[in-house]
């Protein structure tokens, strides 16, 4: 820990030049940068520079893609450094405050000769780790990991045995994660940490990287004739669904909703990820999201995470999650769009702008039961049509 925070700071101040890595919202057309960007050492051997490709290349799918590279003024390298230095010391105090047990007892931290390897290895490679920080001193709260969302990444991956060297964030991605992590812990890890801690009051970019990998958990969804209320018209492929100009003669079912304007999906889950997108219509007012086989189905009734519901609710003049207290969103989130997502092992139901990568809401907590998708136009206006996203290797098929 205190070499990385010392490291060759000397040496370093007497640099002559900086590069900075700018951040933004990806650029469709514009190639990820996937190479090591210049510094003023090189490094030793060949393995190092494959360990920096492949830090650069974790990096750019996690923060976006790299807008550019550009040369710093001599005059800003002294500033630049020293936030730098800032970042890393409080993302340091962050690793100690996270620390549940101590590090010292011998029964949680028995050094294995493999480790000590690893450790010692890590150390090579301090010196990149603050050339990385110093590049990347500038990455905004929207494209990378804020201090208060550290300390809870931590505690999820000590809960994994996963974390071996303590080390700041830099060296905490490319040493922990990248080595120790399958690329769909490390996406999922970074999701669920994220959708925990942010709040409601303003959306939050998906990096482009991440919103394949959830579109990748993409299934087909279909209306549950059995199900809707007898108002409701269902289309003949059962895609969409809208208010009925008159009553509809419909069989019993015991799910068939007799109060609320509803209708499930066809489709149960009792594990894994699923992600389906719903087209909102004409701009009315709907509920969406995700109910238990054994919720209450009939009169009205509040439709909330303990009865078994998990929805979101655009009403005539506002948005909400319909949470215990019903969490009031910004009508500046109403998509056209939602992405519907579940996370069955991790307890998440999430919901996003499907068209701007944009995160609204997710519910957390513990499921037992299979899940249902919910749909429920609530205006006579308002038209809803289950759409099936293409996953990135379908897409790439059809072209």
């Amino acid at each position: 820990m205190n070499s990385i925070l010392k490291g060759d700071r000397n040496k370093r101040q007497g640099s002559s030049s900086a590069r900075v890595v700018s951040w933004s919202v990806p650029d469709e057309k514009q190639p990820a940068h996937t190479t090591v960007p210049s510094s003023g050492t090189k490094p030793k051997d060949l393995k190092d520079l494959y360990c920096l490709r492949e830090c650069v290349q974790v990096i750019t799918q996690w923060k976006e893609q790299v807008e550019c590279v550009r040369e710093v003024k001599s005059n800003a390298e002294s500033n630049s450094l020293e936030q730098c230095r800032k970042l890393i010391l409080e993302w340091a105090e962050d690793l100690r405050n996270a620390d549940t047990v101590d590090l010292r007892r011998s029964t949680l931290w028995e050094r294995t000769e493999e480790e000590e390897e690893e450790e010692e290895e890590g150390s090579q490679t301090e010196s990149w780790v603050m050339e990385w920080a110093r590049e990347l001193h500038t990455m905004t709260e929207r494209c990378g990991v804020r201090r208060d969302e550290f300390a809870e990444i931590l505690v999820n991956l000590r809960k994994k045995k996963k974390l071996l060297i303590l080390l700041p964030f830099l060296q905490f991605i490319t040493w922990i994660l990248l080595r120790k992590q399958s690329k769909e812990t490390v996406m999922r890890l970074w999701l669920s940490t994220k959708q925990r801690t942010w709040r409601t009051d303003t959306p939050k970019y998906i990096p482009h990287s991440v919103w394949e990998w959830i579109r990748s958990a993409s299934v087909e969804v279909t209306l549950d004739p059995m199900t809707n209320h007898p108002w409701l018209q269902l289309s003949e492929d059962c895609k969409k669904v809208q208010e009925s100009l008159s009553e509809t003669e419909v069989t019993f079912s015991t799910q068939r909703f007799d109060s609320w304007p509803c209708v499930l999906g066809s489709e149960g889950f009792s594990s894994g990820r699923h992600y389906w997108e719903v087209d909102l219509a004409n701009n009315g007012y709907w509920k969406l999201g995700v109910t238990t086989a054994t919720s209450k189905r009939h009169g009205r009734f509040p439709m909330k995470p303990s009865g078994g519901y998990w929805v979101i609710w655009r009403s005539t003049r506002q948005f909400f999650a319909c949470t215990k207290q019903d969490t009031p969103l910004p009508l500046s989130l109403v998509p056209r769009k939602v992405g519907v997502y579940l996370d069955y092992e991790e307890g998440q139901i999430s919901f996003y702008n499907a068209e701007k990568h944009e995160h609204i809401y997710t519910f957390t907590g513990s499921f037992q039961e299979t899940l249902y998708p919910l749909f429920a136009p609530l205006d006579g206006r308002t038209l809803i049509t289950i759409s099936s996203p293409k996953t990135p290797s379908q897409a790439d098929v059809d072209d």
